[in-house]
């Protein structure tokens, strides 16, 4: 069992470093860096996008309706988050995930002072020892937490995931791949094949730093800057989309993710916070349960960072699934990568290389 200074190392020394599209301007609109017809026209739908930032910004934004409480403080809403009360947050007060250029402002409102001051480029890290087979690796996960998705559908928070597998022996540690999420489904590449950089961020086969290459609008997470073409089968993964398009052949749809290249993108190590092990919380049934505190009290949450979809209210989303412009759920609850990210990524994963160059 490493011990949380170990964590600490280890997550910091394979950092990865985010290849991002530039950060929307304080003040800045939406309306002058979109593209319309994003999906065929070829170009990116954005010129500027979000980055990944500490949770304190979605709490500091959030709306909670707490009852006698009309305005919660951050301890409030993480108390109800923990406790389970509420089953979602919305980021801003009656806006829906239609409601784009709201987001877009409020985010870009927010001064490049108090950006870096209170909501640093952050990536919450959890290593997770193997057993069995896998007792000698480690999986570190770098947990990304974006204001908003606005790409191909919209919603309030993006969580998206890259990992880092070691294997140690003795007192020596050696990479061996990584593993990448992008929407509901996952990429895996052996180490050789990562493109790395050093603490410099100069790209180099012997660095230690994996090339996360960050989608436009989308926020996922690729090994490789090119446009991805993407179909039901790479969202979702190879089991999940098998059983999809059996019981709803015409979900699928094409659409295109876009990475900045390496040398024109901003490129950023994100501030490295390591999760640490939670409690376990016995239930009246016999259940176990993990549990946190304090400042780490919303990975007990259980609900949806953001509000539930609504097609009534765009008429545009009529043609699409309302589930589409959900806030996502949090870490704890993405099923397999969190609960055994080994067997997520022996299972249910494709292949990087084949998966990328299959359009």
């Amino acid at each position: 069992m490493l011990t949380e200074q170990e964590k600490t190392t280890l997550a910091n020394t394979y950092c990865p470093l985010l290849v991002l599209y530039p950060e929307i301007e304080p003040n800045s609109h939406r309306k002058d860096h979109h593209h319309n017809g994003h999906r065929k026209s070829g170009l990116p739908p954005l010129d500027q996008d979000y980055h990944p930032r500490g949770i304190e910004l979605a709490l500091d934004k959030a709306f909670v309706h707490l009852p006698g409480k009309p305005e919660p403080s951050r301890s409030d809403i993480l108390d109800a988050m923990s406790n389970n009360v509420v089953n979602k947050i919305d980021l801003i007060k009656d806006a829906s995930a239609g409601d784009v250029d709201k987001f877009w402002e409020e985010y870009a409102a927010i001064s490049e002072n108090e950006r870096n001051n209170n909501y640093p480029r952050k990536a919450y890290a959890r290593v997770f020892q193997g057993s069995g087979l896998y007792t000698n690796f480690f999986v570190i996960q770098y947990w990304l937490a974006f204001f908003f998705d606005d790409w191909a559908n919209t919603h309030e928070m993006d969580w998206e995931m890259a990992s880092v597998i070691v294997k140690r022996t003795g007192n020596e540690e050696r990479p061996t791949g990584c593993a990448y999420c992008s929407h509901m489904g996952a990429m895996r590449l052996g180490w050789s094949q990562v493109e790395k950089t050093d603490d410099s961020k100069n790209l180099t086969h012997h660095g230690k730093h994996p090339v996360v290459y960050v989608a436009n609008g989308s926020h996922a997470c690729y090994f490789h800057y090119q446009p991805i073409h993407l179909s039901v089968d790479s969202c979702l993964g190879p089991s999940l989309s098998r059983r999809i398009k059996k019981i709803l052949p015409w979900i699928a749809k094409n659409y295109i993710d876009y990475v900045p290249e390496f040398n024109e993108g901003d490129k950023h190590f994100p501030n490295i916070e390591v999760i640490p092990e939670p409690c376990t919380q016995v239930h009246s049934s016999g259940d176990t349960k993990e549990h946190w505190h304090d400042e780490w009290r919303w990975l007990n949450f259980e609900g949806r960072w953001g509000a539930k979809g609504n097609f009534w209210m765009h008429p545009k989303q009529l043609f699409t699934l309302p589930w589409e412009d959900d806030g996502p759920t949090g870490p704890t609850q993405k099923g397999l990568y969190w609960k055994d990210p080994f067997d997520s990524i022996e299972y249910d994963c494709y292949d990087a290389e084949s998966w990328v160059l299959s359009h």
